[in-house]
């Protein structure tokens, strides 16, 4: 169960549904024109950045967590059955989207942009 934990408390959604990350490959090639090969600024890869699928059983947990998400803080992912997914983060970058399952029409998904940062 993955745990989020933020400067106040803890969100707890029901289900993480999705995780997807991206990471900015920055070494930069530069084409010289009258050589075959180019030359090569290699630069480390960024931080992940992407967005979070949260899964609540009621409007009111989701529309508390989405609250929780608007504040500028800090926050850090834990999930002891997916290590992968554990980084300090920033919300960033989109939009904090808080909606009523099409299928069940009773749970709530909440999407959260996120940017990691260094602890």
């Amino acid at each position: 169960m993955s745990t989020i934990t933020h400067s106040t408390g803890t969100v707890t959604p029901r289900l993480v549904l999705g995780w997807e990350a991206t990471r900015p490959a920055r070494s930069l090639v530069h084409e010289v024109l009258g050589r075959a090969d180019p030359d090569i600024t290699l630069r480390p890869a960024g931080v992940r950045s992407g967005t979070l699928r949260l899964l609540f059983t009621t409007g009111a947990e989701a529309s508390a967590a989405a609250a929780v998400f608007a504040i500028a803080q800090t926050l850090t992912i834990t999930d002891p059955d997916v290590a992968q997914v554990g980084m300090s983060f920033v919300v960033a970058e989109g939009d904090i989207v808080v909606q009523l399952d099409p299928e069940t029409r009773r749970l709530w998904t909440l999407d959260v942009p996120f940017q990691e940062v260094t602890p």
